[in-house]
């Protein structure tokens, strides 16, 4: 670049780029290559981070199915009279009461039941 201004005083005139006009597109085209090779490896590596996300939560997630009803609490059976009834509508087995926690809220009638559940 020469220290000179053109005839305006505005601009600075610049000399010719090194190797010419041919060298100077080729930088740019090599340019934008290398722009576009580092999106394509960019956008590839997200891809393969946002799937090895979703794979590594799918171990994370709980396969406990949850509390299930005791065999004792069948309700066809109840009802035809093969089983006695639980003395309590409902129930938490021991090893969720950890978990969940079962209170009755007394009503005025005693045909109506109503139960406060609470989980963590």
């Amino acid at each position: 670049m020469l220290n000179e201004r053109d005839d305006t005083g505005i601009f600075q005139v610049l000399e010719p780029p090194a190797g010419g006009l041919a060298a100077l597109r080729s930088r740019i085209r090599r340019d934008q290559r290398r722009r576009a090779w580092t999106l394509r490896l960019a956008t590839a590596t997200a891809g393969m981070a946002v799937i090895a996300v979703v794979v590594v939560s799918g171990f994370w997630v709980s396969r406990d199915p949850g509390p299930t009803l005791d065999p004792g609490s069948d309700l066809m059976a109840i009802r035809l009279g093969l089983s006695e009834p639980p003395s309590e509508p409902v129930t938490v087995p021991p090893a969720y009461r950890h978990d969940f926690a079962v209170q009755r809220v007394p009503t005025t009638d005693d045909r109506v039941v109503f139960y406060m559940v609470g989980s963590r």
